[in-house]
């Protein structure tokens, strides 16, 4: 945007300079004609004032010149800063419209990123997480979690060669949203992000899974640590899955811990590698308020790898082993992670 307000006024200058010297010329046309008429009529005794006038015109369109040249020079430098102040300005503009006039919003003061995510358990997932600063090492954060199995979804009845069955549908899937505060710690490298968020769709409110569709179903309290420096990364997370409507079937709690370590620890360079480390995660059924089943779901560990890549991105995968062992023997995440 500056470059763009540096050449219109260019342009600008140009344009009015070669009008000044156009009328400057004009002006000299005029008083050397004049000079020379005065003196032409100077034996008729009229040269004496024509002479003055005539140095006085000079000596004005010399000065005028003058000033003219001196205002020229400071409009460069003038210039610079009313652009830098409008950049500056255009900084403090709203986030997401830079044409109207801001309201208290600054790019430098948002973060955030979208995520797209697969595993063995959940299936398909995209996650957007965002932050905004509120104050010296605080963010107001937000996100949106939609999960896309269709086990989640809707259910409904139907006949098969075994009889009745119940098939999940694709409707009512469950979709989490939240928000929260993140504090910042350590010049940035330890994070302790607590968030409450809001579940919707069929999974933990009905007898039967699917068997209605509820906003509000439930409401997920959640706490992340996470730690990142120049040689480690790790990160803690904790849900509680509380079910708060009409039979309040069931609760999950779902965590995961992984701790990694950093190229830069072994001094290798120009490595794509962002870290390596070692992934746990558990998913707990831990109410069943229809038939008192509960217990672990799935209970996951192996190594994972993330990769650096340009445009802001980063490449994730794990796999190892299910020690449950009841969903699979074994699980596979990969995601890819986009940073605005």
């Amino acid at each position: 945007m500056s470059s763009a307000v540096f050449a219109q006024t260019d342009s600008e200058l140009r344009k009015r300079l070669e009008t000044l010297e156009a009328r400057i010329a004009e002006l000299e046309g005029r008083l050397e004609s004049k000079g020379s008429h005065g003196t032409e009529i100077g034996s008729h005794g009229f040269n004496r004032e024509n002479s003055r006038d005539g140095a006085i015109s000079k000596q004005r369109s010399s000065a005028t010149l003058a000033r003219v040249d001196h205002e020229l020079e400071k409009k460069p430098e003038a210039l610079r800063v009313q652009a830098a102040d409008l950049e500056g300005i255009l900084e403090d503009k709203g986030w997401h419209d830079t044409e109207r006039e801001g309201h208290g919003f600054g790019r430098k003061k948002f973060h955030g990123g979208v995520t797209l995510k697969q595993d063995a358990f959940f299936g398909f997932q995209t996650i957007l997480d965002a932050g905004y600063e509120v104050a010296d090492n605080i963010d107001f954060t937000f996100y949106s979690w939609l999960w896309t199995s269709p086990n989640f979804g809707r259910s409904r009845v139907i006949s098969g060669p075994q009889g009745t069955q119940v098939d999940a549908g694709g409707n009512g899937l469950w979709t989490e949203v939240g928000m929260g505060l993140n504090f910042r710690f350590l010049n940035d490298a330890l994070t302790i992000n607590p968030q409450i968020g809001m579940l919707n769709g069929a999974l933990l409110s009905s007898r039967v899974v699917g068997r209605g569709i509820r906003a509000a179903e439930g409401v997920v309290p959640s706490m992340t640590l996470t730690y990142d420096d120049d040689f480690l990364t790790g990160q803690m997370y904790l849900a509680y899955y509380l079910a708060i409507r009409d039979e309040r079937a069931r609760d999950f709690i779902h965590n995961w811990v992984n701790v990694g370590i950093k190229p830069a620890l072994f001094n290798f360079k120009n490595v794509p590698v962002s870290s390596i480390g070692v992934h746990w995660e558990h998913l707990r059924f831990h109410k069943d308020r229809i038939e008192g089943n509960t217990g672990t779901v799935y209970n996951w560990i192996g190594p994972y790898i993330e990769f650096a890549l340009p445009m802001s991105l980063a490449l994730r995968f794990a796999a190892g082993a299910d020690l449950k062992g009841e969903v699979s023997k074994e699980f596979y995440q990969a995601s890819i992670k986009l940073h605005f």
